[in-house]
């Protein structure tokens, strides 16, 4: 059963308590100084929430404790859940309601590739057994060379709408070291692993680009994964309450499934159902980069039960406004009166593990790095404001709404 830790009633009076008791109509027959545990079931606090009376009632930085369980391995949590913002929120109808925002107060457990490495190329028809190559059109890092030409040999075909990935991490890891993989799909094992070496033998696929030739990805997608929220691992497994390998689905031609798909359940899976039934799926925008996305706008729009925050909603200075409005909790847990700067270290924003109360963890935020394609901002270990690649599987500190 869930439950507040702090106390909810602000004002310093018995006189002011009761009156708010009574006009909220909620919390009846309770006296003052009693335990308000007997009053904190998560429908009562909807209903006030829902009421609009929740600043009469919360202050921010109480916390909810929520049980939350590793349904994977049965590992059970009491999570404290920060109350960081009092506002109105949109839902998928477009009508807008009192909300009360809750995050996590420590770090999730275990990490979640915002995004796997993504697939190259895609076969439209059945890609047969033979020698192909790639054309590295740009300059990237100290390996990847722009008109260099690589070929590969694949001993098996590939069958219509099967995938070829590979030069992970292209430009930190020697040419020799590269790779390409085949697959069915983007949820499958690989049909073989075949080397890359320099040259042009064979057919060619495409050239690489930052935003991709329109026969082949974006260079930076299958070296370091996709940094768009709306098509992420990380949102999959946030919003869903399936089993292990069910809680994914491509999001695109070269999407592939994150490591973790068949390690964990569905984030949601792991609460009970007096906490999910309080929390709806809230309008959320986030930021688009602007090396493949640029014509799809500035910002998108998803609706989403729990999410990461963005750079703005962290009270840092963002790469765009408009990622929502800063949390009071975190702007005064920053203790300044301007907003914190991108690669400035803040300990004071440090967020720990919720099995270790004293790790600091990488925490992945939501806002993408508009000048790239593979990373996300992230505050890491030391509350240094950085950004980090979207294969990587970060904790997060999701938020939600109760509304």
């Amino acid at each position: 059963m869930s439950k507040v830790t702090s106390p909810i009633m602000t004002d310093e009076t018995g006189k002011d308590i009761a009156e708010k008791l009574h006009t909220l109509n909620i919390l009846k027959g309770i006296e003052v100084g009693s335990s308000l545990e007997k009053v904190t079931t998560m429908q009562e606090i909807r209903r006030i929430v829902q009421s609009g009376k929740a600043a009469d009632v919360f202050q921010i930085g109480d916390q909810i404790i929520v049980p939350w369980t590793d349904t994977k391995t049965g590992t059970k949590y009491s999570v404290p859940m920060d109350v960081i913002k009092i506002a109105n929120v949109t839902l998928k109808d477009g009508s807008e309601v009192p909300g009360l925002y809750l995050q996590w107060h420590y770090a999730t457990p275990f990490g979640v590739q915002f995004d796997q490495y993504e697939a190259f190329y895609k076969a439209e028809s059945e890609l047969p057994a033979g020698t192909y190559n790639i054309i590295v059109g740009a300059n990237w890092g100290n390996n990847c060379k722009a008109n260099e030409t690589y070929q590969f040999a694949l001993t098996k075909p590939v069958p219509a709408g099967g995938l070829l990935a590979g030069f992970y991490g292209m430009p930190d890891q020697a040419p020799t070291a590269w790779k390409v993989y085949s697959f069915a799909d983007g949820n499958s094992a690989a049909i073989e692993t075949v080397s890359v070496t320099a040259g042009s033998g064979g057919t060619n696929l495409g050239t690489f680009l930052p935003a991709g030739d329109g026969k082949v990805n974006s260079l930076h997608r299958l070296a370091y994964g996709y940094n768009r929220w709306s098509q992420s691992a990380l949102r999959q497994w946030l919003n869903s309450d399936a089993a292990a390998g069910e809680w994914w689905a491509s999001q695109n031609d070269y999407d592939r499934a994150p490591d973790q798909l068949s390690q964990k359940d569905g984030f949601l899976k792991g609460f009970e159902a007096d906490f999910l039934e309080c929390i709806q799926p809230v309008k959320v925008v986030t930021a688009l980069n602007t090396v493949t996305d640029k014509s799809d706008g500035d910002t998108e729009v998803t609706y989403d039960r729990f999410f990461p925050l963005s750079l703005e909603e962290m009270y840092i200075e963002p790469q765009l406004a408009g990622e929502g409005e800063a949390c009071p909790y975190w702007k005064h847990a920053s203790g300044l009166a301007t907003k914190m700067k991108q690669y400035q270290t803040y300990p004071q924003i440090r967020t720990f593990a919720i099995e270790n109360h004293v790790s600091p963890q990488y925490v992945r935020l939501r806002s993408t790095h508009r000048g790239y394609v593979g990373n996300t901002w992230n505050v890491n270990a030391s509350g240094n404001v950085h950004n980090s690649n979207a294969i990587n599987a970060h904790r997060c500190a999701p938020a939600c709404a109760i509304c």
